[in-house]
Protein backbone atom coordinates (compact mmCIF):
# COMPACT_ATOMS: atom_id res chain seq x y z
CA UNK A 1 0.00 0.00 0.00
CA UNK A 2 3.28 2.52 0.46
CA UNK A 3 4.31 1.85 -2.77
CA UNK A 4 1.43 2.19 -4.65
CA UNK A 5 0.89 5.68 -2.55
CA UNK A 6 4.30 6.44 -2.94
CA UNK A 7 4.30 5.84 -6.84
CA UNK A 8 0.83 7.72 -6.60
CA UNK A 9 1.90 10.83 -5.36
CA UNK A 10 5.34 10.60 -7.86
CA UNK A 11 3.07 10.48 -10.78
CA UNK A 12 0.61 13.69 -9.37
CA UNK A 13 3.84 15.58 -8.52
CA UNK A 14 5.59 14.84 -12.18
CA UNK A 15 2.19 16.36 -13.23
CA UNK A 16 2.11 19.63 -11.03
CA UNK A 17 -0.05 18.34 -8.11
CA UNK A 18 2.53 19.16 -5.48
CA UNK A 19 -0.40 19.42 -2.81
CA UNK A 20 -2.51 16.14 -3.14
CA UNK A 21 -3.55 14.17 -0.41
CA UNK A 22 -3.80 10.18 -1.02
CA UNK A 23 -5.84 7.99 0.98
CA UNK A 24 -5.78 4.40 -0.30
CA UNK A 25 -8.49 1.95 1.10
CA UNK A 26 -9.38 -1.86 0.49
CA UNK A 27 -12.13 -2.60 -0.26
CA UNK A 28 -13.01 -6.64 0.21
CA UNK A 29 -17.21 -6.47 -0.88
CA UNK A 30 -16.71 -8.39 -3.96
CA UNK A 31 -16.55 -11.75 -3.66
CA UNK A 32 -13.94 -12.81 -5.52
CA UNK A 33 -11.29 -10.14 -5.93
CA UNK A 34 -10.02 -6.94 -3.27
CA UNK A 35 -10.81 -3.50 -4.61
CA UNK A 36 -8.56 -1.01 -4.34
CA UNK A 37 -10.15 2.72 -3.48
CA UNK A 38 -7.60 5.58 -4.28
CA UNK A 39 -9.24 8.48 -2.87
CA UNK A 40 -7.14 11.92 -3.97
CA UNK A 41 -7.95 15.46 -2.50
CA UNK A 42 -6.91 18.28 -4.46
CA UNK A 43 -7.42 22.07 -4.40
CA UNK A 44 -10.81 22.66 -5.42
CA UNK A 45 -9.09 24.60 -8.40
CA UNK A 46 -6.83 21.85 -9.78
CA UNK A 47 -10.11 19.62 -9.75
CA UNK A 48 -11.12 21.34 -13.00
CA UNK A 49 -8.52 19.05 -14.51
CA UNK A 50 -9.98 15.78 -13.92
CA UNK A 51 -13.55 16.27 -14.09
CA UNK A 52 -14.49 18.09 -17.05
CA UNK A 53 -16.02 16.31 -20.30
CA UNK A 54 -17.53 13.70 -18.23
CA UNK A 55 -14.27 13.02 -16.08
CA UNK A 56 -12.50 12.30 -19.01
CA UNK A 57 -9.07 12.92 -16.93
CA UNK A 58 -9.84 10.90 -14.01
CA UNK A 59 -10.64 8.99 -16.05
CA UNK A 60 -6.82 8.74 -17.74
CA UNK A 61 -5.01 9.19 -14.35
CA UNK A 62 -6.73 6.27 -13.29
CA UNK A 63 -5.86 4.17 -15.99
CA UNK A 64 -1.99 5.77 -15.50
CA UNK A 65 -1.85 4.28 -12.10
CA UNK A 66 -3.00 0.97 -12.88
CA UNK A 67 -0.20 0.64 -15.51
CA UNK A 68 2.25 1.74 -13.00
CA UNK A 69 0.40 -0.40 -9.86
CA UNK A 70 -0.29 -3.29 -11.98
CA UNK A 71 3.86 -3.26 -13.46
CA UNK A 72 5.18 -3.80 -10.11
CA UNK A 73 2.07 -5.83 -8.26
CA UNK A 74 0.47 -7.74 -11.71
CA UNK A 75 -1.52 -9.72 -9.08
CA UNK A 76 -3.40 -6.67 -7.89
CA UNK A 77 -6.68 -7.00 -10.44
CA UNK A 78 -9.20 -3.78 -9.60
CA UNK A 79 -8.30 -0.36 -8.61
CA UNK A 80 -10.63 2.62 -8.86
CA UNK A 81 -8.93 6.29 -8.73
CA UNK A 82 -11.52 9.11 -7.06
CA UNK A 83 -10.95 12.85 -6.48
CA UNK A 84 -12.54 15.15 -3.94
CA UNK A 85 -15.35 12.24 -3.89
CA UNK A 86 -16.60 13.05 -7.73
CA UNK A 87 -16.98 8.97 -7.95
CA UNK A 88 -19.41 9.18 -4.76
CA UNK A 89 -21.64 11.82 -5.50
CA UNK A 90 -21.27 10.31 -9.27
CA UNK A 91 -23.23 7.34 -8.18
CA UNK A 92 -25.44 8.86 -5.86
CA UNK A 93 -26.72 10.53 -8.94
CA UNK A 94 -26.47 7.20 -11.49
CA UNK A 95 -28.64 5.64 -8.93
CA UNK A 96 -31.26 8.62 -9.00
CA UNK A 97 -31.16 8.40 -12.55
CA UNK A 98 -31.65 4.96 -13.14
CA UNK A 99 -34.65 4.62 -10.63
CA UNK A 100 -36.99 7.87 -12.07
CA UNK A 101 -35.83 6.01 -16.38
CA UNK A 102 -37.68 3.18 -14.87
CA UNK A 103 -40.29 4.82 -13.24
CA UNK A 104 -40.63 6.61 -16.66
CA UNK A 105 -40.60 3.21 -18.52
CA UNK A 106 -43.15 1.85 -16.02
CA UNK A 107 -45.13 4.80 -16.43
CA UNK A 108 -45.11 5.14 -20.46
CA UNK A 109 -43.76 1.65 -21.84
CA UNK A 110 -41.57 2.85 -24.03
CA UNK A 111 -37.64 2.25 -24.57
CA UNK A 112 -35.69 5.30 -23.16
CA UNK A 113 -32.13 5.64 -24.16
CA UNK A 114 -29.68 7.65 -21.85
CA UNK A 115 -27.14 9.81 -22.88
CA UNK A 116 -23.33 8.00 -23.73
CA UNK A 117 -21.59 7.49 -20.11
CA UNK A 118 -18.02 5.99 -19.41
CA UNK A 119 -18.57 1.65 -19.20
CA UNK A 120 -17.81 2.11 -15.36
CA UNK A 121 -20.61 4.15 -15.42
CA UNK A 122 -22.57 2.05 -17.72
CA UNK A 123 -22.37 -0.89 -16.03
CA UNK A 124 -23.34 0.81 -12.22
CA UNK A 125 -26.76 1.46 -13.99
CA UNK A 126 -27.16 -1.98 -15.37
CA UNK A 127 -26.41 -3.35 -12.23
CA UNK A 128 -28.60 -1.33 -10.46
CA UNK A 129 -31.77 -2.10 -13.23
CA UNK A 130 -30.89 -5.42 -12.80
CA UNK A 131 -32.84 -5.72 -9.34
CA UNK A 132 -36.10 -5.37 -11.02
CA UNK A 133 -37.03 -7.81 -12.42
CA UNK A 134 -39.45 -5.88 -15.25
CA UNK A 135 -36.90 -3.97 -16.13
CA UNK A 136 -33.87 -4.63 -19.14
CA UNK A 137 -31.05 -2.66 -19.66
CA UNK A 138 -28.56 -2.74 -22.95
CA UNK A 139 -26.09 -1.28 -24.32
CA UNK A 140 -25.62 0.07 -28.07
CA UNK A 141 -23.67 2.07 -29.67
CA UNK A 142 -19.66 2.22 -30.05
CA UNK A 143 -17.04 3.90 -27.84
CA UNK A 144 -17.32 6.54 -26.35
CA UNK A 145 -20.76 6.96 -27.74
CA UNK A 146 -21.91 3.99 -25.98
CA UNK A 147 -25.48 4.34 -24.21
CA UNK A 148 -28.15 2.66 -22.44
CA UNK A 149 -30.87 1.61 -23.74
CA UNK A 150 -33.86 0.83 -20.89
CA UNK A 151 -37.02 -1.35 -21.63
CA UNK A 152 -39.78 -3.07 -20.35
CA UNK A 153 -38.87 -6.64 -19.95
CA UNK A 154 -40.52 -8.73 -22.73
Amino acid sequence: MEKIEQTVKELLEEMGFDKAEIDIKKDNSLKDRELLIIDIKLDPKEVKYFLSENALGLNALQHLIRVLVFKHNPSQTLLMADINNYRKEREKFLIELALKVAQKVRRTKKPITLEPMSAYERRFIHLKLAEYPDIVTQSIGEEPERKIVVRLYP
